[in-house]
């Protein structure tokens, strides 16, 4: 299962959110960051060395920064429709 690390009211961590229910993508989200857990512990910034959110961990694959986030969903659990294979249909 999908873990994302992310307070609920970051705009970051939403638009993560919202890319994980249009995939229909069975996950869990933990809050850090802000009044919740601490991006500032070693076992933190062990996982993202800036000490930010949000954070996705897909089985072995640990992936920061909402934008390549958002691509690595895309890429890995979106549908041709969703995210083309195709370059250049990505590109308009």
């Amino acid at each position: 299962m999908i873990k994302i690390y992310g307070r609920q009211n970051s705009s970051s961590v939403q638009l993560v959110m919202w890319a994980v229910a249009e995939l229909g993508i069975e996950n869990e989200r933990l809050d850090y960051g802000h009044s919740h857990a601490s991006t500032q512990t070693d076992e933190y910034l062990a996982l993202y060395p800036m000490g930010r959110v949000p954070i996705l961990i897909d089985g072995d694959v640990r992936v920061f920064e909402s934008a390549a986030i958002l691509r690595y969903l895309a890429a890995q659990y979106g549908t041709d429709d969703f995210w083309p294979k195709d370059p250049a249909r990505r590109a308009p």
